[in-house]
């Protein structure tokens, strides 16, 4: 039996394999996306403004109003009939005084406020360090947000709390009725005695007269 190899044939062959080598080669040395989308790019916590009535504070120099997006390292005065707050969403919440000038740097996990004038106080979320540094260079205490209460929970509670309050209606109602099943006991008692000592003072010698009760 003769074979014939034709030397296209074999060309193609030969590119073919190479070509899946380099993909083989190729696949083995890609990097996950995520891991590598998140170690080039971290995360940046950004801060909202809200302010009293809408009226604008001045931030970094110019005026700024509700929805101001706030970087850290942000410079803050409030004017002299006007309050303004800060939201660092899941992270803290800075409160400023009318007539204040405050510096703000945060990040995920450590909030610092240093009070130039005025007044500034400071709330953060669990796990996240806060700092305040009031205008004569004294720390204050930060207190920790309180940790809300979910809707299951709640309504766990609300459950038990019926439950608890029928279980008491019941034992009330139970007694209640063992309290007039007494009283009604007690009554019938009270009139077969009455009835039979009127019996034995109507009795006489002759002829006797036989006195039950029932």
């Amino acid at each position: 039996m003769r074979f014939s190899l034709h030397p296209m044939r074999i060309l193609s062959a030969t590119l073919l394999i190479a070509v899946i080598n380099v993909y083989v080669f190729a696949a083995g040395a890609i990097v996950p996306k995520t891991a590598a989308s998140e170690s080039a790019s971290p995360k940046v916590l950004l801060g909202k403004l809200v302010t009293m009535s809408n009226r604008p504070i001045v931030v970094n120099g110019a005026e700024a109003i509700t929805g101001t997006i706030i970087l850290s390292g942000a410079q803050l005065t409030t004017p002299a009939a006007s309050l303004a707050t800060v939201q660092l969403d899941k992270v803290a919440t800075v409160s400023m005084a009318p007539s204040s000038t405050i510096t703000l740097n945060f990040d995920s996990k450590n909030v610092a406020v240093r009070i130039i004038s005025g007044d500034a106080t400071l709330s953060t979320a669990e796990g996240v360090k806060g700092t305040v540094v009031g205008a004569n260079g004294a720390p204050r205490n930060v207190p920790s947000a309180p940790r809300p209460t979910d809707a299951d929970t709640a309504r766990n509670w609300g459950i038990a709390g019926v439950a608890i309050g029928s279980a008491a209606f019941i034992w009330a109602l139970v007694g209640w009725n063992k309290a007039n099943d007494a009283n009604d006991k007690a009554d019938a008692l009270s009139a077969q005695l009455a009835a039979l000592r009127a019996c034995l003072a109507g009795q006489t010698a002759s002829p006797v007269k036989v006195c039950t009760s029932f």
